[in-house]
């Protein structure tokens, strides 16, 4: 029977607790880590294979969220729960929209027929992943079913990690990766960013106005991709609407420092919708990385102002403290 930090009992690979165990800091680890090592044992002591491997993979993302700032103790990690339900309504509208149009207006070949070739099935995948996905994650929000709704959130985030490889290796150019990489980056942010937000801090099951909000954010996320021009060739020229798609959720953060954080939560749940298409659009029409770098300058001092801003305002935040009184939209 394998033992770990000398506890007898604990069936599973000593290996894979010790990986997880690293991905909190070391600080953490040398003060906690025999806690950790105890509630671990007795959590996974009669359960089987997949109960286990869950159980470190849920270790190992505690660390990585700690690393990140992302507990429920933290500003950003109250921000990231008050904006993960409306993440997933608009990330469920958005590919709503953007399946409808397929549908209504198909390439050549549509997305959805059968592969013929293998190369074809990757492409399959994407479509049905990117079509079905999202609105099991935004059913599962509204059912309250927490921990399926982060699984189906790791499944978003993986369709849209499919769909920048897909991009990459189609056409390894930088304007056809950053055009088609555009219709994945909000499953792939969308999805990381629900995945990791304080599940704690969400409401076990929404209340009505936390339905109205969720089923508010989906039709946003339609109305994002229509701003968009669903991805066509007549949206890359209309570059005032890409500028504001990329500030104007920048610039909504910024409330979050002033204790308004309902409408940052707002900005943050738009942001991963219009991020990667209109960066790159932004660049297409400005013509070139260079002339675009007072934009992304922009982008980035104002969402390091905000991280930072965020920090100060919670670092009065005792560790492992509880929600501090922070309620989720749902």
């Amino acid at each position: 029977m394998t033992t770990t930090h000398g506890l007898p009992g604990m069936m599973t690979d000593p290996v894979a607790f010790r990986a997880a165990l690293r991905l909190y800091p070391a600080r953490y680890r040398r003060e906690r880590g025999d806690e950790l090592s105890a509630v671990f044992a007795d959590s996974t002591a009669d359960s089987g294979r997949l109960a286990t491997a869950r159980e470190v993979f849920d270790l190992g993302a505690y660390g990585l969220r700690m690393r990140a700032g992302l507990t429920a103790s933290s500003a950003v990690g109250q921000l990231f729960a008050l904006a993960a339900p409306l993440v997933a309504g608009a990330v469920a509208g958005l590919s709503a929209a953007y399946t409808a149009n397929q549908v209504v207006h198909p390439a050549w070949v549509p997305a959805w027929t059968l592969p013929e070739r293998i190369g074809q099935v990757p492409g399959f995948v994407w479509f049905l992943g990117q079509a079905l996905l999202p609105l099991l994650l935004v059913a599962a929000v509204l059912a309250g079913r927490r921990r399926d709704a982060r699984h189906a959130a790791f499944g978003v985030a993986g369709v849209g990690a499919l769909g920048v490889l897909i991009a990459a290796v189609d056409d390894p150019s930088l304007w056809s990766f950053l055009n088609r990489s555009g219709e994945a980056t909000p499953l792939l942010l969308a999805g990381l960013m629900f995945a990791f937000a304080p599940q704690e801090l969400m409401a076990e099951r929404p209340g009505v106005r936390g339905r109205i909000a969720v089923l508010a954010a989906v039709l946003g996320g339609g109305l994002i991709l229509a701003a968009e021009g669903f991805y066509s060739s007549f949206g890359l020229l209309d570059r005032d609407a890409a500028v504001a798609l990329l500030l104007v959720p920048v610039a909504g953060l910024l409330f979050a420092a002033r204790g308004r954080r309902a409408p940052a939560a707002i900005a943050l749940a738009v942001l991963p919708m219009t991020f990667g298409f209109n960066v790159f659009r932004t660049w297409q029409t400005v013509g070139g990385m260079w002339r675009m770098a007072p934009l992304a300058v922009a982008v980035l001092v104002g969402t390091v102002a905000t991280g930072w801003m965020l920090h100060r305002a919670g670092a009065g935040n005792r560790p492992g403290a509880g929600a501090g009184g922070v309620r989720s939209l749902a």
